[in-house]
């Protein structure tokens, strides 16, 4: 059920990308974990799923880059939407005590979120973000400011690491002996599958995957994740690699 909300605030980051608030009339019911998501319904288009970045309980932040006509509606629109969730499954990273984030472009939308529970469990979490152009990249810790260190890496070469963030992020556990006990990785699909390959047979790896996701239950089916007898909103978003490498495998060759 979609619950009412109204949007406060829009932020822009940088190129593309937007942080937006939406002040709750209801409260969700209980306390996201981070990389869990909601649908977002926008009157007169369509529902999107997105990862929610933040939450107060009041107050329900979701960053994204505009690329259709969803998120365009969703930067431009002003007045009541409707939000449904949190959905999936989500992380309890409290487990953990030394955490590395690798995020591909959006990917970085759940690392407010997550870095809050970090900080809240006395876990150390570095993050790892690549984008293609550097006109897209933001200071991370302006959302995210409890984060002990943030690499970059840009496809253009203009600032920080040349190169994508599987790349960096390999450099940078090499340079720390691999002492983490996790690595995250939320991006593109041909992304996770490279961190799955090279980092996920040495430490615990999960990522974090996207679908399309219509009635969030299990029941559409909208959201399987091929050739997998899974679905994202039930059995995810966040799966060991062990678990998906067919999935990745399967629409990077498809």
């Amino acid at each position: 059920m979609f619950k009412p909300a109204r949007k406060t605030s829009i932020r822009v980051l940088s190129k593309g990308y937007y942080y937006v608030e939406f002040t709750l009339l209801e409260d969700l019911g209980v306390e996201p974990r981070p990389l869990q998501f909601v649908n977002i319904w926008i009157p007169g288009v369509d529902e999107v799923p997105m990862s929610i970045s933040q939450y107060t309980g009041s107050s329900l932040y979701v960053l994204f880059k505009v690329v259709g006509e969803g998120t365009r509606n969703l930067r431009d629109q002003s007045g009541f939407f409707g939000v449904k969730g949190p959905l999936g499954n989500g992380l309890v990273i409290s487990e953990y005590s030394k955490v590395l984030f690798i995020a591909g472009g959006t990917g970085i939308a759940p690392l407010p979120l997550l870095a809050k529970h970090a900080e809240s469990s006395g876990v150390e979490l570095d993050v790892v973000w690549g984008v293609k152009e550097s006109s897209e990249l933001f200071n991370v810790k302006s959302i995210a400011p409890s984060v002990r260190s943030v690499y970059y890496a840009t496809e253009d070469c203009l600032v920080g690491y040349c190169g994508k963030a599987p790349d960096l992020a390999e450099r940078v556990l090499e340079e720390r002996n691999w002492n983490y006990d996790l690595v995250v990785s939320v991006g593109p699909k041909n992304m996770l599958l490279d961190v799955c390959k090279r980092v996920g047979g040495q430490i615990e790896t999960l990522v974090s995957l996207e679908a399309i996701v219509k009635c969030g239950l299990g029941a559409c089916g909208s959201c399987t994740l091929k050739p997998l007898p899974r679905l994202l909103c039930v059995d995810g978003p966040v799966f060991r690699c062990n678990e998906v490498i067919k999935h990745l495998e399967w629409c990077v060759h498809n």
